[in-house]
């Protein structure tokens, strides 16, 4: 795909055949405006210089993973973006001690924060912060990321992401931290977890569904439980073709947005 990318006119051409707006499809969500509801979850090896590729196959939004690229080189790159599709960056610790765990995510939050329009936490169980089954080695480093946020003249939302391991109990407490303490909404992989946390928070909360997305019918099922945008974790982001179908089928059957 990168090299596809430099062809003459390949963006050009992808967005005549993919890209799809209409008024009814777009959304406006904790500041944002997204163009219609589909993006692309972080799941593409060197995905933060596909940026405009994503845009031109059709995706309003995408996610990347700063992982071991530098990150000024994730910072221009998200500088130089050529087309209007909103970008994450998910802070993630994976594989680390605890203290590294808690100093990456900060590092890299301070460093990319001018950049991403906004920011997911994932909050999963191979982090190095050891205690996530009570939820209490995550809450003093996400109160401390909240503060940072406020030396920033300009607001940024910043998401959790819940793992697909989460029990009921573990939802509550996590949706209810992130209620009380100033968080944006959540990524719920799943119908289930999508379907729960909207009930559960009577959608006060924004919820980005996460999944493995094969049919028009299952990205519609996400937004009819309760989720305000889909992300496109597996089934087609080497399916552009299956996007545009969503949409027009979403036009069809209008869903009501949370």
């Amino acid at each position: 795909m990168l090299w596809k990318r430099r062809l003459p006119g390949y963006l050009f051409w992808n967005r005549l055949r993919f890209r799809r707006e209409h008024p009814a499809l777009a959304r406006d969500l904790f500041g944002i405006h997204f163009r219609h509801p589909i993006g692309l979850a972080p799941v593409l090896e060197r995905q933060d210089e596909l940026l405009d590729v994503c845009d031109s196959v059709g995706y309003s939004f995408t996610g990347l993973i700063p992982g071991e690229t530098p990150l000024q080189a994730v910072a221009e790159r998200l500088q130089t973006r050529e087309t209007s599709i909103v970008a994450a960056v998910e802070l993630r610790a994976d594989g680390a001690t605890e203290e590294e765990a808690k100093q990456r995510i900060i590092r890299q939050f301070s460093l990319l924060y001018d950049f991403a329009d906004y920011f997911v936490i994932d909050i999963n169980r191979e982090s190095g912060l050891s205690s996530l089954d009570d939820f209490s080695d995550w809450t003093e480093l996400l109160d401390e990321v909240l503060n940072l946020r406020l030396c920033y003249e300009r607001y940024k939302p910043i998401l959790l992401r819940i793992s697909p391991g989460h029990e009921e109990e573990q939802l509550r407490r996590i949706l209810d931290f992130g209620l009380l303490s100033g968080f944006d909404g959540v990524v719920a992989p799943g119908l289930a977890k999508v379907r729960f946390c909207a009930e559960y928070t009577q959608n006060r909360f924004p919820i980005i569904g996460s999944g493995a997305i094969t049919s028009p019918e299952e990205a519609l099922a996400l937004l009819q439980a309760g989720a305000s945008l889909v992300e496109v974790a597996q089934g087609i982001p080497n399916r552009p073709r299956l996007t545009p179908k969503i949409l027009l089928k979403a036009l069809d059957q209008p869903v009501k947005t949370p």
